[in-house]
């Protein structure tokens, strides 16, 4: 879902894979596949192997609200704070210290409660969409027929 913002400055890279680190981290675990993911968000940012370290090392909250500050572009708010309610309801529940860390970084980018409802609501929708096409698009087919189950059709 993350799009690649050519025009934001390294700063507002590293604030943006920051701040999402940090809510990673909120439920107390970053298991090596989140590295992972962090790593490859990096790759993705352009950052060099310095600065994704600096862009996901961990912060307290507090520091993790000053690094988001750094973010001025108004659509990258947006785009972080939807990236942020993904995250929190990627493991299918939202944790209320992840609302509450969302919700002051929303403060933090002068996002309105009301925004952040859309957002969050819109989250919600892709995720059910997304679940309907896989339920809709797997192969949930029986077997394939045996040699003599398709020689009892006359074709």
């Amino acid at each position: 879902m993350m799009e690649f913002y050519e025009n934001a400055d390294l700063d507002q890279r590293i604030a943006f894979l920051g701040t999402i680190a940090h809510l990673a981290r909120v439920d107390g675990n970053f298991d090596g596949n989140e590295k992972q993911f962090f790593v490859d968000l990096a790759k993705l940012y352009n950052l060099t192997k310095d600065d994704a370290k600096e862009a996901i090392k961990p912060r307290t909250e507090q520091q993790a609200l000053e690094l988001v500050k750094t973010i001025r572009d108004r659509s990258f708010a947006l785009v972080l704070i939807r990236e942020l309610f993904y995250l929190g309801y990627e493991d299918g529940d939202l944790s209320d210290p992840e609302i509450l860390f969302i919700s002051k970084v929303g403060m933090a980018l002068n996002i309105p409660l009301e925004k952040m409802e859309q957002i969050s609501n819109w989250v919600i929708r892709g995720i059910e969409w997304e679940e309907e096409g896989s339920e809709i698009f797997s192969d949930n087919s029986e077997a394939d027929m045996s040699e003599q189950e398709l020689d009892s059709y006359d074709f």
